[in-house]
């Protein structure tokens, strides 16, 4: 008996090249005065626009594929933006500053607080839930989880937080700093790092940028060194030059690496053989407007070399959680097969899959299975292989071996198949099917009782 070769072929890649939307690189930085200085020049040497010009260069980024960031000083009316409101903005409760033309317009969407948000009082409880506008910890984790909720439901966008704004010793005491302090570090190390029991993985479209610790001292208040004065927590120049280049280079690396997972991320397709059956399964990490995969093959042991289309598996629309298919050739070819799938967007738009194949197998022979259920009435189940394409004839006879019906005449190409049929007119009594190719008879009993 020739033994069975199977050889299983994974692949990891995606269907979507980078730059590709003309959007996807047109960000809008939301903020007000604290984000205008580090924005700059703010009397340094830099500023974020600087630093996105030298970006775009050391990257050879030119076109659609160039970074390019506008500022704008909103929400207004009024001239506020701690977290409290920006819960309510992406809630659609805040009828002064609407977020959507915004997430409808840029790639890139940075929001921030200003330093007030660090005047934390206490830890806080669930209670507090019932005064969105206390500062506690605990209504800042709320106020982040449910926005951030919010920008996850928007895979195909990017969306950067800036953590609290530090306060300068005279504008702050002990314990507000270490709040914010211990908050900012939740944010950074907790949350995003999908550690936060109650948030769970955090979203690959969202990135946070800890703007608190990269001024903050160790007692978490500013460094006059980095304010305006003592009196007066915003940033100067000296946090310009410090801030502005980490705040592009974080922010862009981090979207080019969102790039790369849109819109259809397949980190896996593989194929194998189980029970005489082909069994293709693949793995998607994100999926951006899915409408499903067509399931193609093509043998190369045979003069009909072109891809058949064999089936569909509907896809999930937009999803940034790791979602599993799986399809099954039924009817398999004898021989190399191959297999890809083409990934079909929701506007009709395709991309094909690498391809996987099925080398050497043999699994495949002539046989004639047992019919079930046996006994039966009225309906039962014949199920036989074929390892080459070829005529098959299945007939039905009585057991003194007088044909009384046709149950198959037809080409069939090589594989499995299940035949189903109904006898309701015979009598009680035990039956004999045959199969007949041009190479294979057989013949097997079964009983049928009214």
């Amino acid at each position: 008996m020739i033994p069975k070769v199977i050889i299983t072929f994974i692949f990891c890649f995606t269907f979507v090249l980078l730059g590709q939307n003309l959007n996807k690189r047109i960000g809008v930085f939301l903020a007000h005065s604290t984000g205008t200085n580090i924005w700059g020049p703010n009397s340094s040497n830099t500023s974020v626009p600087l630093e996105i010009v030298k970006y775009n260069n050391s990257h050879n980024f030119t076109g659609i594929n160039e970074f390019t960031i506008v500022k704008e000083d909103w929400p207004t009316d009024p001239w506020s933006n701690e977290w409290v409101r920006w819960h309510h903005i992406f809630d659609g409760e805040d009828t002064a500053a609407d977020i959507q033309p915004y997430i409808d317009n840029y790639g890139i969407i940075i929001i921030k607080s200003c330093f007030p948000s660090s005047g934390i009082g206490f830890w806080g409880s669930p209670e507090d839930t019932l005064e969105p506008d206390r500062k506690t910890i605990f209504n800042y984790k709320w106020h982040w989880r449910s926005f951030i909720k919010k920008m996850e439901s928007y895979p195909d966008k990017f969306f950067v937080v800036w953590t609290n704004a530090p306060l300068t010793a005279k504008s702050t005491d002990d314990n507000e700093a270490y709040l914010s302090d211990q908050f900012c570090t939740w944010a950074k190390d907790t949350l995003a790092m999908g550690l936060d029991p109650v948030y769970g993985m955090f979203p690959k479209n969202v990135y946070v940028f800890d703007f608190f610790h990269k001024l903050a001292g160790k007692d978490g208040k500013l460094p006059l060194e980095y304010a305006l004065d003592t009196s007066d927590s915003h940033p100067n120049s000296s946090a310009t030059e410090l801030v502005a280049p980490q705040l592009v280079q974080e922010i862009f690396d981090a979207a080019i690496q969102h790039e790369s997972l849109l819109p259809v991320e397949l980190i896996k397709f593989s194929v194998s053989v189980s029970n005489d059956k082909i069994c293709l399964s693949w793995e998607t990490a994100t999926e951006i407007n899915n409408f499903g995969f067509d399931i193609e093959r093509k043998t190369i042991n045979t003069a009909n070399s072109g891809w058949e289309n064999i089936g569909f598996v509907q896809g999930s629309g937009t999803s940034n959680v790791p979602l599993k298919y799986n399809f099954i050739d039924n009817n398999p070819y004898n021989g190399t097969t191959l297999y890809r799938l083409k990934q079909i967007d929701n506007d009709g738009s395709f991309e094909y899959s690498n391809i996987v194949s099925i080398n050497n197998f043999s699994g495949l022979h002539y046989s004639l299975k047992q019919n079930y259920p046996n006994p039966f009435n009225p309906k039962t189940t014949i199920e036989y292989s074929i390892p080459i394409n070829t005529h098959v004839k299945i007939d039905l006879y009585d057991i003194l071996g007088t044909k009384l019906k046709n149950l198959k005449n037809e080409f069939q190409k090589a594989g499995h198949y299940k035949l189903d049929f109904t006898i309701e007119d015979f009598p009680t009594g035990v039956y004999i099917y045959r199969i007949e190719t041009d190479s294979y008879k057989e013949s097997k009993k079964l009983l049928y009782l009214k």
